[in-house]
């Protein structure tokens, strides 16, 4: 069995083998002796060139140097292994901890969460309240405003009425000339202001459509911007109604004013017949009932019994109470704008001069004084002096 030296042994034995200077091919090699274990062995040479032993040489050291970098980048290696096992560790624990912490807060979330909705429904409950209430105030607000309408509507109305009952009352009074051209300046002097009345009445009537819609919008549905619209049209009637009660006023204010000017006008106006009885003359030429030929009579004859009750045709001051030659017991009363009436041939005069009589008093009773062919009344009007028809002014 053959026991391999190390360097060194093969060194000092290289060294120590005799090499022969002389000799060419022994300076390329190396001897190496190979030295048995036993005793008895036969000692064995082994010549390496040079070249071969340096090439041999050469990659053991390099195969050492590898060995020893693979050694220590292994060594580095595992104690990279090492530290990132450790890290692994800490981030495994680390990991558990979030993961504990995340279930933690994922059962705090779900808490929250339930929490909030508990309370998303309470808020939702109470929202839902105040709005019944917010809308049962709305409700209650346009009902006052609706009754504020009706209210301005029922004045207007009223102010309407009364003007149409004043106005059919001086038409009927229309034959009596100043009533007549009243009537005709007021209708010029109230025309724009009608026109206005009548512009407000059909904008009026669109808003009131509108406002039914808009209250059967909010009647079926919750507070939504029919509210705002609802109370904005009622303000806007509200305004409409109360400018045209403010014409209205205006224009019952001008008619009363005008009223007060033409009743003493009317009720003074001579309008009824002075007594019931029979026609026996009208008013114009006629032939002559004391002769022969014709005369123009100035008046009307009415006959009636001695004794029946004369009665003024209208209102106004005795101006003449007394005898007076063909006319006998006469009286004359004045009615204002130019108007006299004269009733003549009273057996009594119940009136005096000065005194203010209405339409339909007793001034005297039926005669037949002075110029008369029998009881009667001689009934006269005259405007401005000059005798006119009576019978014109008679309105029964």
């Amino acid at each position: 069995m053959l026991k391999m030296q190390n360097p060194k042994d093969i060194r000092r034995l290289v060294t120590r083998t005799p090499v022969r200077t002389n000799s060419h091919a022994q300076k390329k090699y190396f001897s190496l002796m190979l030295v048995p274990s036993y005793s008895s062995g036969r000692t064995r040479s082994i010549r390496i060139p040079y070249l071969t032993f340096y090439v041999l040489f050469a990659v053991i050291l390099i195969t050492g140097g590898v060995m020893a970098g693979l050694h220590f980048r292994a060594e580095n290696l595992r104690q990279t292994a090492e530290h990132a096992e450790l890290a692994l560790e800490e981030i495994q624990e680390a990991f558990i901890d979030l993961q504990e912490t995340a279930e933690e807060e994922r059962r705090q979330l779900i808490e929250d969460s339930i929490n909030l909705r508990s309370t998303l429904a309470q808020e939702r409950m109470r929202g839902e309240d105040e709005q019944l209430q917010q809308r049962a105030t709305y409700l209650e607000t346009l009902e006052i405003l609706q009754f504020h309408v009706e209210e301005l509507e029922e004045q207007i109305w009223q102010f309407e009425t009364r003007r149409q009952q004043i106005l059919d009352a001086l038409s009927l009074n229309s034959h009596i000339p100043i009533v007549r051209t009243a009537l005709n300046e007021l209708h010029q002097s109230q025309l724009h202001s009608l026109v206005t009345l009548e512009d407000l009445r059909q904008y009026s009537q669109v808003q009131r459509e509108r406002r039914t819609t808009t209250l059967v919008l909010l009647s079926t549905a919750g507070l939504t911007e029919s509210t705002d619209a609802a109370t904005y049209q009622f303000f806007d009637l509200i305004a409409t109604a109360e400018f045209a009660l403010e014409i209205m006023a205006e224009l019952d204010e001008q008619l009363m004013t005008e009223v007060e000017r033409l009743l003493p006008h009317i009720s003074n106006h001579p309008t009824i017949r002075p007594v019931n009885g029979r026609f026996t003359s009208g008013f114009g030429w006629r032939r002559n009932p004391f002769g022969s030929g014709s005369e123009f009579h100035s008046g009307v004859d009415i006959a009636a019994p001695r004794g029946t009750a004369i009665v003024a045709t209208g209102g106004g001051r005795v101006t003449f109470a007394g005898w007076n030659g063909a006319y006998g017991n006469q009286v004359v009363i004045n009615h204002g704008n130019g108007i006299q009436t004269s009733y003549a041939h009273a057996s009594s005069i119940l009136v005096r001069v000065g005194q203010y009589v209405s339409r339909g008093e007793v001034i005297a009773r039926v005669g037949s004084t002075g110029r008369s062919t029998g009881p009667h009344v001689h009934y006269e009007v005259l405007i401005n002096g000059r005798a006119v028809n009576p019978v014109t002014f008679f309105l029964d």
